[in-house]
């Protein structure tokens, strides 16, 4: 990753949390320790951030819960020509006005993209999925109560009797923070909690990960591999990788990045 870039994602991440370690950096930009010092102190002597003891505090600081993982914002600018495909090859999964439930992530997101001319019943917890379904299809669509969290802008509800306990998809299309042998993971525990309650309404679990995500570990499984039907990831995945997934009995789908999909980066 470029310096400009990795400085244009610590600043939206202190933007959207106010205060960020270094050891929040290292997780999600995957650069050395000594090179995100330089970072923080480069931006702090143009006066962007403030630097303080083990990271980085906004200039304006605005205190707010927060999710662990990357911001909606960071995310959307990272592996896009990888989630581009991703999506692609998992909408073609879709039969027109199936109900259908899409959790909330920027891989995710992409799927949108390629849904303007189908006829679903959608359920989704993204407030930008939701948005753009509406202003480019005329899919149907369904959104949970509960307490929207701005960085992931999503809607997460602490209840068990809620929209989602109504709604049944035949799909359910999902993220992950990373993805092995052990299960689909996650990083924080209401989003585990979250889409725990997805699992529960829904037949067959396609879970979309770039490549990047079968390199990724946490301490929390959302679900193991005997409770995913099909992974869609990219071309960047090695062999060796999918192998447990395949043995597993489950459908991999490996999607090619296209001279197409690397042009969206651009834009």
């Amino acid at each position: 990753m470029l310096e400009k870039e990795r400085h244009n994602l610590i600043l939206k991440l202190v933007e959207e949390r106010s205060i960020v370690s270094v050891g929040d950096l290292l997780d999600l930009l995957g650069a050395s320790e000594a090179t995100i010092r330089r970072d923080i102190n480069a931006l702090a002597e143009k006066g962007d951030v403030k630097r303080i003891r083990g990271g980085a505090e906004a200039v304006r600081p605005r205190h707010q819960p927060h999710l662990v993982g990357m911001p909606f914002a960071m995310s959307q600018d990272v592996s896009v020509p990888q989630k581009r495909a991703i999506a692609r090859a998992a909408a073609a999964l879709i039969s027109p006005g199936e109900s259908i439930i899409i959790n909330g992530g920027t891989t995710t997101y992409a799927l949108v993209e390629f849904l303007e001319n189908s006829d679903l019943d959608i359920l989704t917890n993204s407030f930008p999925i939701a948005v753009k379904l509406l202003a480019t299809s005329r899919n149907r669509i369904t959104l949970p109560g509960g307490t929207i969290f701005r960085e992931q802008n999503i809607v997460l509800s602490p209840f068990e009797n809620d929209t989602v306990a109504s709604f049944w998809g035949n799909k359910l299309f999902v993220g992950c923070y990373g993805l092995n042998r052990f299960g689909m993971m996650e990083a924080d525990p209401l989003i585990v909690q979250a889409q725990t309650k997805l699992l529960k309404r829904s037949e067959h679990v396609i879970v979309m990960a770039d490549s990047s995500k079968l390199r990724r570990k946490s301490a929390m499984i959302v679900a193991g591999l005997d409770r995913i039907n099909t992974i869609v990831t990219d071309d960047g995945a090695r062999p060796e990788e999918l192998d447990d997934f395949r043995s597993a009995g489950i459908n991999v789908i490996v999607a090619t990045v296209t001279a197409e999909d690397e042009m969206k980066k651009i834009a």
